[in-house]
């Protein structure tokens, strides 16, 4: 037994496309509550800090309404059927029917759906039926769940600062926000409302720090429809949830009216037509309890703005404190590598006539820094054309007959003891014409 029924236009299916399309951007299901009276279309995300709901008036924007009392009811005792399904599986049926009403052969005369809910069936369904000309009929048939809806509560008498606009103002201030932004301030400054997107830095692991981006746009406090807000409130909220309200509102062509306190208790915003009325809470941000950082100001002279998180700067302090330890620290590096080696120094062979006397020892070398951008004084060969042939003779290995002379000097003897026998044998003369030609 079909517990709901109702009939659509083509007008009125591309509104409830639109409602769709709003809703996804909130949450990946939504939820289904028919009454006598209406047909309500809600969703929260994850976070719970954004509700949309949207409510179909039954006479008014169906063309055909049937519903049937159910077997349970409410837990304030009234009447209602209420459940969930995914909204890409409704998206799958109604956005992809979007070309078929310009098109004169297959345009969409009307679209029935019916909601089974019958303790007999074993599965819930949900069934649209998508009537075109000549007589071509196309059946969805979509399973959902039932689930308990949860609704944001916002008291409207209790909103001290409210103000409203045209939707189409709020869409040309859209165009100048990028697309990174993050979050949106909204308050109050000499007769105009200023419009401040901004977006937090990003430091973790591999990616590119990003700058904080500001984008304020402001509007004279003349072209609202009625604007009554105290001076220099800020309120902050999610930039991608006021794109999707004011997207949707545009779709609409009225204007959109918000609602709100202070920071850090719910905004509202409303809007609607005659058959439709459309209401979306946001959680906003601000001057708060526990939320007092403020932006901090930028080189071209941006204000501040109370609404950035506390966390932030804590994190750019100590990624600075980090930047300045390393400073400090790198003199000393640079120091310890700078350290000559240890000197070397080597007695040369004896000769005729004089003594043993010591080399002079050699300078110290500084080590070669390989990830320097600069090549070093001493290493300009490097950039000479290769020698290969002089890199073969000098790498060659040859025997000199003349060291089976001078095999002792091999010996792990005492150096000076060497250098005598030599003197001693004649051979000082022949050692010192012939050196080994063997790298040691």
């Amino acid at each position: 037994m079909a517990s709901l029924s109702f009939t659509l236009l083509p007008e009125a299916l591309m509104q409830l496309r639109d409602v769709l399309i709003c809703l996804s951007k909130f949450n990946e299901t939504v939820s289904i509550e028919a009454e006598p009276d209406c047909l309500r279309l809600s969703t929260l995300n994850v976070t719970k800090s954004g509700y949309a709901s949207y409510r179909l008036d039954a006479p008014s924007f169906f063309s055909q309404y049937s519903y049937n009392t159910p077997l349970n009811k409410d837990k304030n005792g009234k009447d209602k059927i209420s459940c969930q399904i995914y909204i890409k599986a409704l998206l799958s049926v109604f956005k992809g029917r979007a070309g078929d009403f310009k098109d004169k052969d297959t345009a969409i005369e009307k679209c029935e759906a019916q909601l089974f809910d019958s303790p007999e069936e074993t599965e819930c369904r949900f069934v649209v039926q998508m009537i075109c000309k000549h007589g071509v009929l196309r059946t969805y048939k979509l399973i959902y769940e039932p689930a308990d809806v949860q609704h944001a509560i916002f008291a409207r008498s209790d909103s001290q600062n409210q103000w409203s606009v045209d939707s189409r103002f709020l869409r040309e201030i859209l165009e100048h926000f990028g697309r990174g932004a993050e979050h949106l301030d909204v308050y109050c400054e000499d007769g105009r409302a200023v419009f401040t997107s901004y977006t937090e830095k990003v430091i973790a692991g591999t990616e590119i720090l990003k700058q904080p981006v500001h984008t304020s746009v402001a509007i004279e406090t003349r072209d609202f429809v009625h604007f009554s807000v105290e001076e220099g409130l800020h309120v902050a909220i999610n930039l991608r949830d006021f794109r999707a309200v004011i997207l949707h509102a545009d779709t609409l062509k009225v204007p959109i009216t918000a609602r709100y306190t202070r920071p850090c208790r719910p905004l509202q915003f409303s809007y609607g037509i005659p058959e439709m009325t459309c209401e979306i809470t946001l959680m906003t941000r601000g001057e708060g309890i526990d939320e007092t950082e403020s932006v901090p100001s930028q080189s071209n002279g941006v204000r501040e703005v109370p609404a950035r998180p506390a966390q932030q700067v804590a994190v750019s302090v100590s990624a600075g404190g980090d930047g300045v330890a390393r400073e400090q620290q790198q003199p000393t590096q640079v120091h310890a590598q700078v350290q000559p080696e240890p000197q070397i120094s080597m007695l040369p062979p004896a000769s005729h006539g004089q003594g043993t006397k010591q080399i002079t020892s050699l300078a110290p070398v500084a080590p070669i820094d390989h990830e320097s951008l600069f090549v070093a004084a001493d290493d300009d060969r490097q950039w000479d054309e290769p020698q290969y042939e002089e890199e073969e003779r000098e790498d060659m290995l040859r025997w000199d007959s003349n060291l089976d002379q001078v095999k002792t000097f091999l010996m792990p003897i005492d150096y000076l003891i060497l250098m005598k026998s030599l003197v001693i044998g004649g051979l000082a003369a022949e050692y010192r014409r012939h050196y080994p030609r063997q790298r040691i």
